[in-house]
């Protein structure tokens, strides 16, 4: 069977009981083996050459097979393995065979001094340990040195080739012979295809010599390596016992029954198709990964070493081209790999087919992300940076994507590439665009570290924080200008990196509105960032950033000129942040006379104009629709994020919360989808105040919570007012004021008090003290809004209907009158008939009414909030239309009314909806014992029920105002009564 090759790979496992237990589909090439070496036709040995791409299992198999035959033939097994490093090395693989560890010691002797006495008998020939005759080693050096040649058997001839004397050959084949007279020999060569050439002829010779002998010669060879003698090639190919036989990767049930050795049936089935794609199917890629597995879920160390090891049993520049291959990704053509390395067309195409036929190359590309990742992480790290370098530029000359080229350019961390920083803003917007907002980010502060041009710098610092606006508008803390260095003029860079702006403890009630101060000169090294200042609470310096860019001076820090139309977003955020600074400064004459007006609009912001003027003064005619379009035709993103927040504003503050959740659930949905936290933080806030205004507190709980676990304090800014106020809101709501009074100790920053966003916080602090029975505490946070509302002209009912609110407390307290006023005040602003503060309005209305009023008032409000959809409302006026029906002499509708007030409060988690107007005792009467009230309390309902105030109470026993309404609160609770029925209650 001279010149067979046989291809194997696809038969099952092996079961056996030894070494070869641990093959996976051999089972062919095993049987083949066999069969060699049972059935030698014309010869008494064989001749089995195992061939197969690198890693492929050849050792194990010659390994197994060799112990095998050894222990059930009792053969004579002679084992050697070449290697590279020793290929140049003379009769280094017979060397190794002589001194197998099998051989008797009597046959190595024999064969031993053979050389021994040939290397006596002539000068310059070496013996067993390597010394010549006249005293010098094979290398010319002495006795005892040591020469780069020396190989300790055989010699070279005149022509440099090494030979075998014929004495010496004839003596190792008597000893040969003598050995297979008692039985078979098998010499197992493993990669023959480094073997020197001289041991190779030799094993050629015994063969020919001994061809009826029971002489089995086994090698394995990488079949696609270019071997540096041909003997292999060409001489062995005439031998007629010769057989090949070829090794394949394994499949992928081959895989899976490797992996099942290592891991659990079920893991091993699981990992298959990614561990085959990943190793290719070689067995070592397989043990490596399946290791790793064991220690730590995907590919590790293990599989790294195993990828190195694999790369590194090719020959130059089989490695040199895969690290190619890696770092050029699509870009790895043969061309664009050979000017990489500065290595020929041939050499190149020469490893490409050997990486193709080991199966780990496939149409140019590494079979798996993984296998890539391996082979750049193995190289030294200079080295790899240095091949990144040369990547980035080769892509740059050849034109390709700026993503592409920036990713290499990071990975070289190069700085000296003149073109460099254009390139990574272009990639940076590209990153962005795709909502690869963290890569865009990297892009960004890569062409910070290089910029050397201050316009350049101006642009890409404003881009930088843009960017890191997405993520936590904190990170934008270091690019503002120190608060410090811009009060006094001097160089931000010798004052320390600016801090988040200053706290206030959370009762703190500052000036509703600061005096504007005159515009400074930004300091000139210093970019302009209008947007993150105004968020940061930084108003004055926001505006005066506004006004430096559209004035007509240069701008700072050598920022590109600005398009006024492009200043529309800072203007947005100031309107719907801060309306009395911005109406002060558009009235004031402090800006440059092309913006003292609304902004101009832009393609994206189409309605910008209309919306701002709505932020600003209300009743916007257009509003509604400027509002709906704006949602309708844009997709977030960082030009419209200003617009569509207004947007939201514009329908919430109308009284159309059904209409604005809409929207804002699918501004949640596309914040999470653009990978952008503080839009998502932001919206989510949103929903929460819009779940308040549904009659859903346990949702809005639910979604403030969720804003404020997104950004922290420093990242939410000034804008913190949003998510807390609806947290606490929402908890005041559900009866959990111990958790309403955790978030209310939390300092905010001072600046939140100048903001829309801080009306909503005191108005929810104002309804906490309401649950608590605070109720000169609520009437200042009530008035504090107020005062804020009306000093900034957006005193709108529907914003915060704060007269409501202290209008509750004035009732709560007995001062009926003082209610009615503020609820008269309320329904002279217009408000939408059809909205929740309409409704809210007519149940306070029918509160501060006579009894016989109060039932028409109370079905009017019943009506218009079960169409508004706010159902926590809803519950609190029905709950009032029970009290009232009752005194009205209707007890079981009355009774019937409190029931379905208390199954639509339960409806959304929370507690009974108290009613607004306590219903009186039928009977009042001393109290009961199950009601007795404490000695505390007991002198707290005297002194009431005598028509004392709260305060003048407070003054004669020597407690806090607080403590006489909590007192009292606790009083009406017991005894089922209201202040003015104290005195009958207490007999």
């Amino acid at each position: 069977m001279s010149g067979v090759e046989r291809g194997v790979g696809s038969a099952g496992p092996v079961e056996q009981g030894d070494g070869l237990a641990g093959l996976v589909e051999r089972a062919e090439a095993l049987a083949a083996l066999r069969g060699a070496f049972e059935d030698s036709p014309g010869t008494g040995g064989s001749l089995v050459v195992l061939s197969g791409a690198v890693g492929t299992g050849k050792t194990a198999l010659l390994r197994a097979w060799a112990d095998r035959i050894g222990a059930d033939a009792d053969a004579l097994v002679l084992t050697a393995a070449a290697c590279r490093a020793e290929r140049d090395l003379p009769l280094g693989v017979l060397e190794q065979l002589v001194r197998s560890p099998g051989l008797p010691p009597a046959s190595a002797e024999r064969a031993l001094a053979w050389w021994d006495e040939e290397a006596s008998a002539t000068p310059g020939k070496t013996d067993a340990s390597g010394t010549s005759a006249n005293g010098t080693n094979a290398n010319g050096t002495g006795a005892g040195q040591t020469g780069a040649g020396q190989t300790g058997v055989g010699q070279t001839s005149a022509g440099g080739e090494p030979v075998l004397a014929a004495s010496a050959l004839r003596g190792l084949c008597e000893v040969l012979r003598d050995l297979l007279a008692e039985r078979p020999v098998v010499v197992a060569v493993d990669d023959a295809h480094h073997a020197d050439a001289a041991s190779l002829q030799c094993l050629l010779s015994v063969v020919r010599r001994l061809r009826s002998a029971r002489l089995h010669v086994l090698f394995t060879e990488y079949a696609h390596q270019k071997a540096q003698n041909a003997l292999l090639s060409s001489e062995f190919l005439h031998e007629p016992a010769l057989r090949r036989i070829r090794l394949e990767p394994l499949s992928k049930a081959g895989v899976e029954a490797l992996l099942a050795r290592h891991l659990d049936e079920r893991t091993a089935q699981d990992l298959t198709p990614a561990v085959h794609g990943m190793s290719a199917g070689h067995p070592l890629l397989v043990r490596a990964l399946a290791e790793d597995h064991r220690a730590a879920a995907g590919a590790g160390e293990a599989y790294g070493r195993a990828v190195l090891s694999f790369l590194y049993r090719h020959e130059t520049p089989v490695i040199q081209v895969a690290r190619a291959i890696a770092a050029l990704g699509a870009h790895a053509g043969p061309g664009p790999v050979g000017r990489l390395l500065d290595v020929d067309a041939a050499s190149v195409e020469r490893a490409v087919r050997q990486l193709t036929v080991a199966e780990v190359l496939h149409e140019g590309r590494l079979c798996h992300p993984a296998f890539a990742a391996a082979v750049l992480d193995g190289m030294p790290p200079e080295e790899r940076r240095a091949l990144h370098g040369r990547v980035a530029d080769l892509l740059h000359e050849e034109g390709a994507p700026a993503t592409e080229v920036a990713a290499h350019l990071v990975a070289a961390d190069r700085t000296d590439a003149p073109w460099a920083v254009p390139v990574f803003q272009e990639a940076a917007q590209l990153a962005l665009d795709e909502d690869q907002v963290e890569t865009g980010v990297d892009y960004l502060r890569a062409a910070h570290q290089r910029c050397r041009d201050a316009a350049q710098r101006a642009a890409v610092v404003g881009a930088l924080a843009d960017a890191e606006w997405r993520l936590d508008p904190a990170k934008v803390l270091r690019h503002l200008p120190d608060p410090a260095a811009v009060a006094s003029h001097t160089d931000p860079a010798a004052v320390a990196p600016q801090t988040a702006p200053a706290a206030v403890a959370p009762h703190t009630d500052p000036a509703p509105t600061a005096t504007p101060t005159p515009t400074p000169t930004l300091i000139p090294t210093a970019p302009p960032l209008p947007t993150h200042l105004l968020w940061h609470g930084r108003v004055e310096e926001g505006l005066d950033a506004i006004g430096t860019l559209t004035g007509p001076g240069p701008n700072p820090a050598g920022a590109p000129p600005m398009n006024p139309a492009d200043l529309d977003t800072p203007w947005l955020w100031g309107a719907y942040l801060y309306p009395g600074h911005v109406k002060e400064r558009l009235g004031s004459g402090a800006l440059s006379p092309q913006r003292s007006t609304p902004p101009a609009v832009t393609p994206e912001l189409q309605g910008a104009g209309t919306l701002m003027n709505d932020l600003l003064h209300g009743g916007e005619r257009d509003a509604t629709e400027a509002a709906e379009r704006a949602l309708n035709r844009y997709r977030l993103g960082p030009r419209t994020i200003a617009v569509q927040t207004a947007a939201l504003a514009a329908l919430t503050y109308r009284d159309r919360p059904h209409r604005a959740a809409a929207w804002c659930d699918g501004l949640v949905a596309q914040a999470d989808e653009r990978n952008s936290p503080t839009w998502r933080a932001l919206f989510t806030a949103w929903r929460a105040l819009l779940h308040l205004r549904q009659g859903d507190p346990a949702a809005a709980e639910q979604r403030a919570e969720t804003a404020l676990a997104l950004l922290g304090p420093k990242g939410w800014g000034a804008a913190i007012g949003l998510p807390l106020a609806a947290a606490v809101q929402a908890k005041a709501a559900l009866g959990d004021v111990d958790g309403a009074a955790a978030l209310l100790e939390r300092p905010v920053p001072q600046a939140v008090f100048q903001t829309r966003t801080g009306l909503h916080y005191l108005a929810a602090r104002g309804r906490y003290h309401l649950a608590t029975g605070c109720h000169y505490a609520a009437l200042c946070d009530f008035y504090a809004c107020g005062t804020r509302m009306s000093s900034w002209g957006v005193d709108l009912p529907a914003l915060e209907p704060w007269r409501l609110g202290a209008a509750e407390a004035y009732l709560a307290l007995g001062e009926a009158l003082l209610a009615r006023q503020l609820v008269d005040g309320q329904l002279s602003l217009p408000t939408p008939a059809d909205g929740r503060t309409w409704g809210m309005t007519l149940r306070l209305r029918a509160a501060t009414s006579p009894a016989p009023a109060r039932a028409e008032l109370l079905d009017e409000a019943v009506a218009v909030l079960r169409e508004s959809g706010d159902t926590f409302e809803l519950a609190r006026a029905v709950a009032d239309q029970a009290v009232a029906v009752r005194e009205g002499g209707e007890a079981e509708r009355a009774r019937l009314l409190a029931r379905k007030a208390e199954l639509l409060a339960r409806r959304w988690g929370s507690a009974p909806a108290p009613a607004t107007v306590p219903e009186p005792p039928e009977r009042p009467g001393p109290a009961t014992p199950d009601a007795e009230l404490t000695s505390a309390e007991r002198r707290v309902a005297e002194l009431a029920a005598e028509g004392f105030t709260n305060r003048e109470i407070s003054r004669k026993l020597c407690v806090t105002v607080s403590t006489v309404e909590q007192h009292l609160t606790r009083i009406y609770r017991k005894l089922d009564v209201r202040r003015l029925d104290l005195q009958a209650a207490l007999g």
